[in-house]
């Protein structure tokens, strides 16, 4: 157990209770007395709460009122369990510390960390970046200095690019650089994983776009209902899609009607800024989806079942 743990322990039994004595910590921790007592030093000269020994009492107690540890309690210790299982992940976080996480689990102790053991974070498809490209990058953003990569666009293009690393964004397992390309001198978003040979400049870029600047743009970058709306998405989804839809938020203006019988059956209407997303998210659900509207999104939705139809009959799939 950790002394973190031990801490949080002792507060919480003053507080909760009036008193903690010395058998109770270690009993409950199966410490040595000379430990629980360097405990009760480290509140009281570190911590300054005004803990003190009732000696009629025989326990520890708070001479006044004290709740610097209140707050943080327990939570502290259950959300470093889960930071700890993030760090196993390295599409959430693409630089890994063994000693961080040694310092983690020191803080958490044996019965959180067995918390951390329990925890999976999965996403449904992710890319991992290139070390030296997050390194550069990284810099980039605390330093405001200028990286030069050479690029790869959607279409196989590749350019040497110079650009700042204002934010990294991980949306939907890709990670994204927003970055001020000198190029163009304006705001863009770069594919990290298409990212290669970084060099990062010696000079700071001083002239860059400000915080709201920088924040609009993203406002309006990520995410199905970012921007503005160009229409409303109207699906039916049925069966099994039907219940697992009905307990997701697509979009915080979403209006969804549902009816279990005869067979599950849920029709869902949000504001859409770009039609792709939500496309493949339909297209995911199968026959168990059908695009209402509007006009033009069915047509592109029925465009991409006909593709699908043409592939398979081409490799004579029966």
């Amino acid at each position: 157990m950790s002394q973190t743990e031990r801490l949080f322990y002792i507060d919480r039994s003053i507080r909760n209770t009036g008193c903690v004595t010395l058998d109770d910590i270690m009993k409950k921790f199966e410490v040595s007395r000379r430990q629980v007592k360097r405990d009760i030093e480290y509140l009281r000269d570190r911590l300054d709460a005004p803990i003190v020994w009732n000696r009629y009492k025989r326990r520890y107690e708070y001479a006044s009122p004290w709740n610097r540890l209140q707050f943080a309690d327990e939570k502290q210790l259950l959300a470093l369990a889960f930071i700890e299982a993030i760090l196993r992940r390295l599409y959430y976080v693409p630089f890994f510390s063994e000693q961080l996480v040694q310092t983690l689990k020191h803080q958490l102790g044996s019965r959180y960390i067995s918390i951390a053991d329990k925890v999976r974070y999965e996403l449904p498809y992710f890319e991992e970046i290139d070390i030296e490209v997050a390194s550069a990058l990284s810099h980039s953003l605390m330093e405001s200095l200028e990286v030069s990569i050479l690029y790869r666009d959607a279409s196989g293009r590749e350019s040497q690019r110079n650009i700042v690393a204002l934010r990294m964004v991980n949306y939907g397992g890709k990670w994204y650089c927003v970055a001020f390309d000198s190029l163009s001198e304006e705001l863009r978003v770069f594919a990290v994983s298409r990212m290669t040979q970084p060099r990062l400049g010696a000079k700071t870029v001083r002239e860059l776009p400000s915080r709201d600047e920088i924040e609009h743009y993203l406002s309006a970058s990520y995410g199905i209902f970012k921007g503005e709306p160009i229409g409303t998405a109207v699906l039916r989804f049925h069966g099994g899609a039907a219940r697992a839809i009905r307990d997701q938020t697509w979009h915080p203006q979403q209006q969804v009607e549902y009816r279990e019988e005869p067979e599950p059956v849920l029709q869902m209407s949000l504001p859409i800024h770009d039609w792709t997303e939500v496309l493949g998210r339909a297209l995911r659900c199968g026959s168990d989806c059908e695009v209402l509207g509007p006009p033009e999104f069915r047509a592109r939705w029925k465009a991409e079942i006909m593709k699908m139809l043409a592939r398979a009959g081409q490799e004579n799939i029966p």
